[in-house]
């Protein structure tokens, strides 16, 4: 299963009947390019509690030199992700958004679900990142200790790969928060090779953004720039075309053919 080997059977304005479907690679860019502008606008807006988060985040440095209390205003930012991942799924899925009205909507209507996953989300990283930190400076003493670094290792990737799904699950579906993470925790397993991709993608974008950082005052400002006007909303698109099609498959399919195609039914929140 390829990262853009997805069954989009939704289709978009203006296209015929018979007219043959674009192959899902090509379709992620017609519709990347016809939204740019809106995906822009949509960035600039996320941009506006990263920046409060961050403002608080070097606030915080001054008072404590403690990471784990310095990175904590993080959980902030999850309930602005219901935004975020509000539009960009309707875009995968060929839909209208009205960018500040949905944006909003999706937050107020789901933070707490999304607070909630933050808390967890940021707990749990930390926990793992200790550790892996520890087990990795231990292996060199004694190897056993390369089965629970391992053991950390993948549960770390588990955890992101659910990640993927998690959000867009909270705005899709009218489930209960523990019946989220299980569910997302399936896909994280039988959607793994399109989270391997997308882990490998997303680790080259980071990848990509330090070494601008680390070179000159125009890389820096190049980076900068990419960050405020389209990054996280370019990510948050890529990871919802592709994460969209198993659960619309898995999930959504499946329970409009049993209920006659009314998705208008409890498990629902569109």
């Amino acid at each position: 299963m390829g990262l853009f080997s997805s069954n989009y059977n939704r289709p978009g304005p203006g296209i015929y009947k018979n007219q043959p479907k674009k192959k899902p690679f090509f379709l992620f860019w017609e519709i990347f390019f016809r939204k740019f502008w809106q995906l822009i606008q949509l960035n600039l807006l996320f941009c506006v509690p990263v920046i409060a988060v961050f403002a608080l985040m070097v606030l915080l440095s001054g008072v404590t030199s403690l990471a784990a209390l310095v990175n904590l205003p993080l959980i902030l930012l999850f309930p602005f992700i219901g935004g975020l991942t509000m539009i960009t799924r309707n875009y995968a899925r060929e839909e209208h958004a009205f960018l500040l009205s949905d944006f909003m909507g999706a937050v107020k209507k789901n933070w707490a679900a999304f607070l909630a996953n933050g808390i967890v989300s940021y707990v749990l990283y930390l926990i793992l990142s200790i550790a892996i930190t520890y087990y990795n400076s231990q292996i060199k003493e004694n190897s056993i200790f390369v089965v629970p670094f391992a053991l950390c290792v993948g549960i770390a990737f588990l955890f992101i790969a659910a990640q993927y799904y998690i959000p867009v699950m909270i705005i899709t579906f009218d489930l209960k928060i523990s019946q989220i993470y299980k569910n997302a925790l399936i896909f994280a397993i039988i959607g793994l090779w399109r989270n391997l991709l997308l882990t490998v993608l997303l680790g080259l974008l980071i990848f990509v953004f330090y070494i601008l950082f680390q070179l000159m005052p125009l890389t820096i400002l190049i980076a900068v720039c990419l960050l405020l006007f389209l990054m996280f909303s370019f990510v948050m698109f890529l990871i919802n075309f592709v994460v969209y099609p198993l659960i619309d498959k898995t999930m959504i399919q499946p329970f409009q053919e049993k209920e006659g195609g009314n998705s208008e039914q409890s498990d629902f929140k569109d």
